[in-house]
């Protein structure tokens, strides 16, 4: 599914900002297990649930304690398309370095839902049921984190919690931001991170 034909089906409407990654690398997606997801600016998370019909036990707009990445920016990004979250029993705070040295960002509750329709969309089922995934992009309150998941009815749950927590069901996802604002001769070479490719692509070190 090409980024058009994507943002059309899950979007309607929508004029998107163009897709930042190049593309080879959209083609090598399905190589690296991986897939595109699309936030559009400005769209809060409430009408997110609305939209994709994603039952939530969760008021987002009542909740003030979130703190959110880049929300008044469109922006395209790469992550796992794996059902599960990665680095599981491992620590926010561990997780969130571990991210930073290969030059990859996080979620937040936007990414995170906007991930979630873009897995249903793809795989006609909703991701991380019975798992809860740190969303390490945003903050919650002063000092804490969210964390999210579904349940096994494929209720959406938010919790404000600790980075240092760490539990055999609490896993973490990675966001790739391209390297670059727009596509051209001069920024098409600028390569991408890669989860577990080292420091190779901290040039997209821009949330």
């Amino acid at each position: 599914m090409n980024p058009t034909e994507y943002v059309r089906r899950l979007y309607a409407d929508h004029n998107a900002v163009p897709c930042p990654f190049t593309d080879l690398e959209v083609a090598e997606l399905e190589r690296t297990d991986e897939m595109l997801v699309y936030v559009p600016a400005k769209i809060d998370a409430n009408e997110m649930c609305r939209r994709w019909g994603i039952k939530s036990n969760v008021d987002f707009e009542a909740d003030r304690l979130i703190r959110y990445a880049m929300p008044t920016e469109s922006h395209w990004f790469v992550t796992s398309r794996c059902a599960t979250p990665d680095l599981m029993y491992k620590s926010g705070v561990v997780a969130r370095r571990q991210f930073e040295d290969e030059g990859l960002h996080a979620m937040d509750v936007r990414r995170y839902l906007a991930f979630c329709a873009t897995f249903q969309l793809h795989f006609g089922k909703l991701p991380d049921q019975g798992y809860w995934t740190f969303l390490l992009s945003g903050a919650y309150d002063r000092s804490g984190v969210s964390i999210i998941g579904f349940d096994s009815h494929g209720v959406l749950s938010h919790h404000g919690w600790m980075k240092d927590f760490k539990a055999k069901f609490v896993g973490s996802r990675y966001a790739v931001l391209a390297p670059r604002i727009e596509v051209s001769v001069h920024t098409a070479p600028l390569p991408r991170a890669y989860r577990g490719g080292g420091r190779a692509g901290r040039e997209a070190d821009m949330d």
